[in-house]
């Protein structure tokens, strides 16, 4: 079972930022996941939240402020003050740095946009991908099923994974189908061993969310899952 780097390393150091991804290097982890939104000005930046309240010393949603405006702001203090300075990371950079270190990753696309806005950010993070060296493996995700739909037609060679919120829908399998994904991220606060079966039995893959336990993820493991999001990857 593969352990996946929640946002980087992000018990040890502040999510999504070079601090958080420079540790994966240092602790020889090699599966990372991360979230990519648009700014104002349609630069791709790497933030799980819509607002960058929780994450900066700033406000208001990352789709209003230009790249320029966001670099201004410190991503690092809020989690401890040796991380003062951290700024927010560009998906061209990351992008380079998995190339250097030959990661995998998984994209959780994230964005407010929609209909063309949506669009451009669909063919902004295509344009991104392609980039990437062959040798990494790469699951696009999202809980949005319209954004992977269009995403997959866009790329049907990327794998996708549909991550769940609360409890499996009964008719998972006709989405996944919908959406073409490969994987199903499922919220562990409601997954059950029979769930997994289920889906293992259609030919899916489960990777579980959140799972900072050592002895959930040592149950998780028996059940037949694939891979755990944690914070906690090394």
């Amino acid at each position: 079972m593969k352990k996946i780097a929640h946002r980087g390393i992000s018990a040890q150091a502040p999510e999504n930022t070079r601090a958080a991804f420079g540790k994966m290097v240092d602790l020889s982890v090699d599966w990372l996941e991360t979230d990519i939104d648009m700014t104002s000005d349609g630069q791709l930046v790497l933030i799980h939240d819509s607002k960058v309240d929780r994450t900066s010393n700033g406000n208001g949603m990352v789709n209003h402020n230009s790249l320029l405006g966001l670099q201004k702001l410190d991503f690092g203090q809020w989690f401890d003050d040796q991380y003062t300075g951290e700024r927010i990371v560009t998906l061209q950079w990351l992008i380079n740095f998995i190339n250097d270190h030959e990661f995998n990753v998984n994209f959780e696309l994230k964005t407010e946009v929609k209909d063309e806005q949506q669009n451009f950010y669909l063919m902004r993070v295509h344009q991104a991908l392609h980039q990437l060296n062959q040798t990494s493996q790469v699951i696009v995700s999202s809980f949005d099923v319209d954004l992977l739909k269009k995403y997959h037609e866009l790329m049907p060679k990327i794998p996708i994974g549909l991550l769940i919120e609360g409890k499996l829908p009964t008719n998972i399998i006709e989405v996944a189908q919908t959406v073409g994904a490969t994987y199903i991220h499922p919220d562990v606060s409601y997954l059950t061993e029979d769930q997994v079966k289920f889906l293992l039995s259609h030919g899916l893959k489960v990777n579980v969310w959140t799972v900072n336990e050592a002895l959930l993820a040592e149950k998780l493991q028996r059940w037949g899952v694939h891979a755990i999001f944690t914070d906690f990857p090394a």
